[in-house]
């Protein structure tokens, strides 16, 4: 089974992470041979660079020399490393222009803003070498998964910036609220998580990726069959409009079809700007749930199978 990142539940708002504040001042061109080391900045809030001239210009050799250099903190700029002293590394191997680094479990111990400068860090630092273009990680052997429990593969520096300049600022910091059913299945439990997205990423896809995923504590029991993938999701004039695939009406749910279908609904009206939910199946709205319910119109919120959390 794929390992997953474990999603922490820290801040009450949502706010915008600016990752790379320290990279927007105007660096000193680095030379032919320079690379930057990333860092975290001393409030853990962003990344910051200092130049780095490797000894070793084979790809794994100059690598494992970098990644060992990492591990220090930098006088020069005040800053900490990015990978928390307790994170181990257990291996790295090069292969075909990436570079594979296996963790240990400690790294699933890492909320998501500290892995996400940890992760960027080494990617933006150690896809400047050359030979390498891409790193993927792993933990005991099993890919890092992102909040739709897919695995994260290869990650290039263009996964992090765009056009030269850091696009990290663009992650965010987002307060969802999703219902799960309780572990009896009498009714739906609001709960609350802290994701984090990219700027094209819509708060309602978040959503759903959130019910897709499944709850982290066994005291809930996750509404929509994991066969399920989302095809599309948009929202206009307070309808939300989601589109799943086939699998919505024929994989099994562990909870009643009103369950699952207001699950569903119950979180996404949760934003302010929704009021009803149309859902379809790859397109086609006239289709029934379980042979239970009609797909064909809008539904709104029903509040009358929401309980309280035990």
């Amino acid at each position: 089974m794929m390992r997953k990142k474990r999603n922490s539940v820290i801040l009450l708002l949502m706010m915008v992470l600016a990752l790379l504040a320290g990279c927007a001042a105007k660096k000193r061109e680095k030379k032919e041979d320079e690379i930057y080391l990333y860092y975290a900045d001393k409030n853990q809030t962003g990344l910051v660079s200092v130049l780095y001239k490797p000894e070793n210009t084979e790809p794994l050799a100059a690598a494992g020399e970098v990644l060992e250099k990492m591990n220090e903190t930098s006088k020069e700029t005040g800053c900490i490393t990015a990978k928390p002293a307790a994170v181990i590394i257990n291996d790295i191997q090069y292969e075909d222009m990436t570079l594979k680094i296996d963790f240990g479990d400690t790294y699933m111990d890492m909320n998501n803003v500290t892995e996400l400068l940890c992760r960027s860090a080494i990617v933006l630092t150690l896809t400047q070498l050359n030979g390498i273009d891409s790193v993927s990680f792993t933990v005991g052997g099993e890919y890092i998964t992102d909040s739709a429990n897919m695995p994260v593969g290869r990650m290039t520096a263009n996964d992090f910036i765009d056009n030269g300049e850091s696009d990290i600022n663009s992650y965010r910091q987002v307060k969802v609220e999703v219902f799960f059913s309780n572990s009896k299945e009498t009714g739906l439990v609001p709960v609350t998580y802290d994701e984090i997205c990219d700027s094209n990423t819509s708060v309602e896809k978040l959503i759903i990726e959130r019910l897709l995923k499944g709850p982290d504590d066994s005291r809930y029991v996750k509404t929509i069959p994991s066969g399920v993938r989302l095809v599309s999701v948009l929202t206009k004039d307070g309808i939300c409009y989601v589109n799943f695939d086939a699998a919505f009406l024929t994989e099994k749910s562990d909870v009643t079809s009103e369950f699952e279908l207001y699950s569903i609904v119950n979180s996404l009206c949760e934003l302010s700007y929704i009021n009803k939910v149309q859902i379809s199946v790859n397109g086609n709205t006239d289709k029934k749930l379980r042979d239970e319910i009609s797909l064909v119109y809008p539904f709104s919120r029903n509040l009358d199978i929401v309980v309280n959390e035990e």
